[in-house]
């Protein structure tokens, strides 16, 4: 296990656009910084910056808005149009209450608002998460891989709340190359007794150190490098491991495993 990592923020990168090519524009960043990949390294992005780049902000004066979006934002006293783009969406409404909105998404996320975000990005507008936020790292991966000729990690993050804690923290929606969860039972601990049931997030707690230096708002760091995540499996994982892992699917209970719900 890592006895030291590093969290190192990105600094340098643009407004990101449609189309914006996010491999080009982190290894340029990374040049400018004096800096190079290493083998081991988890790259982490925000997922807004990935959503930017696949076109998911939507310009909220064209949206049509339903009788159940306007019955919700009654409710909530939140903005209709909001609503609207939270329902689009949305597997499944868990809690509607005054000002807010838990569901579950179509990618199986159960969160406030489907994701849905205002904050840093232009007036009148919205970002919605990543289609596949699986498929993107592990396609982010593949390339960065493959112009690097380093073996990484590529980890998407987003700022969760989570039950029965105030605040939001940075956590895992897609994850290539690092295992979402570290099972960590049959070991024993120093007295010697075996462990039954812990399994470690890791992927959720890379997001979490992550998200320590990019902020939540005027801090434009979208991209960070953890480093020292020795002995997680990173070094020397085949292509063949890498396919047919499970990604950020290994952490989401099922809704008869939910004790929230």
């Amino acid at each position: 296990m890592a006895r030291r990592l590093e969290v190192i923020g990105i600094e340098g990168l643009p407004e990101i656009r449609e189309g914006d090519d996010l491999v080009t524009l982190f290894m340029n960043a990374l040049d400018e910084m004096g800096m190079e990949i290493e083998d081991g390294d988890a790259i982490v992005f925000t997922s807004k910056i990935i959503s930017k780049s696949e076109g998911r902000v939507v310009s909220l004066s064209v949206l049509q808005v339903s009788e159940e979006a306007m019955r919700i934002a009654r409710a909530t006293g939140k903005d209709p149009r909001i609503v609207q783009l939270i329902l689009d969406e949305t597997r499944e409404l868990v809690r509607v209450a005054r000002n807010m909105i838990i569901v579950e998404t179509r990618h199986g996320f159960v969160c406030a608002n489907a994701g849905v975000d205002e904050s840093n990005v232009e007036e009148d507008k919205a970002v919605l998460l990543p289609e596949d936020p699986q498929a993107s790292a592990a396609q982010l991966r593949r390339e960065i891989e493959e112009r690097s000729g380093k073996k990484v990690a590529v980890l998407v993050s987003d700022s969760f709340g989570r039950a029965f804690r105030d605040g939001v923290t940075g956590i895992c929606i897609g994850v290539s190359g690092l295992p979402a969860l570290l099972d960590r039972r049959g070991e024993l601990d120093r007295f010697g007794k075996v462990a039954r049931i812990t399994k470690e997030a890791v992927a959720d707690e890379v997001c979490a150190a992550a998200n320590l230096v990019m902020g939540e708002f005027r801090e434009g760091i979208p991209i960070v490098i953890v480093r020292g995540m020795h002995g997680l499996g990173l070094e020397g994982k085949g292509e063949s491991e890498s396919e047919s892992e499970s990604g950020i699917k290994e952490v989401l209970f099922s809704k008869e495993e939910d004790l929230f719900r």
